[in-house]
């Protein structure tokens, strides 16, 4: 069975990496890095809506493209490829999570808005701790409430609230581009069941503040709730949490092997013209043999990531197995990948001026999103020796 891409996909990654080859090429990478507090590049976020890559897996009515988890995997693996900065794939990340309401009328009055570029989100569902099950969410929601701020104000006339029904405290933890969000779409725990909710970042509730990432491409902050009014998204079961963090896993995963990859071709190319004792230093045999295996683990890990999104599309019963297969190896090429770019490259690639340091951030960077080898294997062997029902992406108790 061919589990390539399609034609389509092949041009749809295609357009997104010329985009990125054109306007935000790795020199102007490294200038934004070097100046994090400007935010999301402005042209950036503006060709994500007019290119709909935020609404790609949003309904054709929301203003989307009405199609899966595979196509959006494809365009934040090219991304990932470009170093984009983090900011428009945490919007995506945002508008697929928001995909997942039932409600027509909650789709309008966030989503449609979102994929127009009028709004940003930001989402912010890891635990304090850095877990990523239900069991680690420290932010509890309580009945009551409207939702107030900019954004509400903006999407209601000017009036200033909309609907809502419950209110938010606790710890959110660390999120990223809190400080760009006009939204977060924030998970917490109402008598026991976790879900989404939406909340306005312009409340005096919420307390966003910045914190330095390790990677230099994207801003993150500590958000805390107090009593912040918030509404919550429609969900036809109680398993959704976690499909959305299994979603958002596959995404950090393409995200990663587009980094990989790139990472891999401008080690290459500096093997080739870079000369030692009258050679290539790319023609050394043990420079060779680990190239040759990082290829086949990142080629390997690639077509794994296309597989797994393309089984959460048609829901396949390893899809959630294939998860934490995915994320785990792509973690261990992560730190493999970056480790050989910062070394093959010899002293420039341990400089600033050079870009290894931020594909070596980066990689770190996705490699610990939603979990790294140390969280998913044991999920991994769990299924593999248990009674043949593969187990939900999460440890009993919230154990990492």
């Amino acid at each position: 069975m061919d589990f390539g891409l399609s034609e389509e996909q092949v041009a749809m990654g295609g357009a997104v990496r010329r985009w990125l080859d054109r306007h935000l090429d790795l020199a102007r990478v490294a200038q934004y890095a070097d100046t994090p507090s400007a935010g999301i590049d402005a042209g950036l976020r503006r060709a994500a809506a007019d290119l709909n890559w935020l609404g790609v897996t949003a309904a054709p009515s929301e203003g989307g493209l009405g199609l899966g988890l595979l196509d959006l995997a494809v365009v934040a693996e090219a991304l990932g490829a470009g170093l984009a900065p983090a900011g428009v794939g945490t919007a995506m990340a945002a508008c697929d999570v928001l995909a997942t309401s039932t409600d027509p009328e909650q789709r309008r009055r966030w989503l449609a808005p979102m994929v127009a570029g009028e709004l940003v989100g930001a989402t912010a569902l890891r635990a304090p701790g850095g877990s990523w099950d239900r069991d680690g969410i420290a932010v509890t929601a309580t009945v009551g409430g409207e939702l107030t701020g900019s954004a509400a104000g903006a999407l209601t006339g000017g009036v200033g609230t909309a609907t809502a029904g419950r209110v938010l405290s606790g710890d959110a933890g660390i999120v990223g581009h809190a400080q760009d969000a006009d939204i977060l779409l924030v998970a917490a725990t109402s008598a026991g069941t976790p879900a989404v909710f939406v909340v306005a970042t312009g409340h005096p509730g919420v307390s966003i503040r910045p914190v330095e990432p390790v990677d230099p491409t994207m801003r993150a902050a500590r958000v805390t709730l107090t009593e912040v009014p918030a509404e919550p998204l429609s969900w036809a079961d109680d398993d959704v949490f976690e499909r959305i963090v299994q979603r958002l896993t596959v995404l950090v995963s393409a995200d990663l092997v587009g980094a990989a990859g790139t990472a891999m071709r401008i080690t290459l190319d500096h093997l080739r013209g870079r000369r030692q004792f009258g050679r290539a230093i790319g023609g050394f045999q043990a420079i060779q043999h680990e190239l040759a295996e990082l290829y086949v683990a990142w080629t390997t890990i690639t077509d794994a990531v296309w597989y797994t999104a393309h089984a959460h599309d048609t829901g396949r019963d390893d899809a959630v197995l294939m998860t934490s297969v995915v994320k785990s190896r792509a973690a261990d090429l992560a730190r493999r990948m970056s480790a050989a770019t910062v070394q093959f490259h010899g002293a420039i690639g341990f400089t600033w001026e050079h870009s290894a340091h931020l594909f070596f951030k980066r990689l770190h960077r996705d490699a610990y999103d939603f979990g790294d080898d140390g969280w998913h294997d044991p999920i991994v062997a769990t299924a593999a020796i248990g009674p043949g029902t593969h187990p939900p992406l999460s440890l009993p108790g919230g154990a990492p």
